[in-house]
């Protein structure tokens, strides 16, 4: 993929193809590609809100619409922080946890698609850029 404005250009597009990409593969759920990284984030435990943001890198306002529109569908649920009652935890519903199993195999698939078609050394490379940008904030 070549883009004029250079690699933070290439970075935000490709993102975007990646994500539409990961949707293709989750016709199995009724997820977009944002609430699937949300469920598999939820996936190691609950998250606080400002977890949340900090972990898809994502506003306040992006993870309040993300978590209710989870929360509408039944697969995630908020309850107080017992550390913290000024803040709220993100939990996955039992249905929220089938989701989880769910995806897997679409994450696992679009991730053996591209390692195949770029190669070993392209993913390596991809990761350094990826670090490097992880980094820099």
């Amino acid at each position: 993929m070549e883009n004029s404005n250079g690699l933070t250009a290439s970075l935000l597009v490709a993102g975007h193809q990646a994500a539409r990409l990961l949707e293709s593969h989750l016709s199995a759920t009724d997820l977009s590609a944002g609430e699937a990284v949300l469920v598999a984030s939820l996936g190691d435990g609950p998250l606080t809100m400002s977890d949340v943001m900090s972990t898809l890198h994502i506003h306040a306002s992006t993870a309040t619409s993300l978590v209710s529109r989870l929360e509408k569908a039944a697969y995630v649920y908020r309850s107080s922080n017992p550390e913290d009652r000024r803040s709220r935890l993100v939990h996955l519903t039992s249905s929220g946890r089938r989701q989880l199993e769910a995806i897997g195999p679409a994450f696992r698939a679009v991730d053996s698609m591209l390692a195949a078609r770029a190669g070993a050394n392209a993913v390596a490379g991809c990761t350094t850029v990826l670090e490097a940008l992880a980094e820099a904030e």
